[in-house]
């Protein structure tokens, strides 16, 4: 049975709650909440993958920089709103 990791149940529940939010605001169809997620789940691992990191004295809970992936997952989100989809 694979086990799951802390740093990915933390990566999935950012992108989960970036993508609830941003459709709220911005959504208009339940059709566009996956695009959203995907966007803001793909911004979370780019920060992630990378090891992208402010340089600031932030703590990384399970070595996931929650402020970078976030800021990475809003701006993913900004742009998949503006595509209208």
């Amino acid at each position: 049975m694979p086990t799951t990791t802390p740093a990915t149940i933390l990566l999935v529940l950012i992108a989960t709650i970036c993508a609830a939010l941003a459709h709220l605001l911005w959504g208009r169809r339940w059709q566009q909440l996956p695009i959203f997620w995907l966007a803001a789940f793909v911004g979370v691992l780019l920060v992630y993958g990378f090891g992208l990191s402010l340089p600031l004295n932030l703590p990384h809970p399970a070595g996931v920089p929650v402020l970078e992936s976030t800021l990475a997952a809003w701006i993913l989100l900004t742009v998949a709103s503006r595509l209208r989809v």
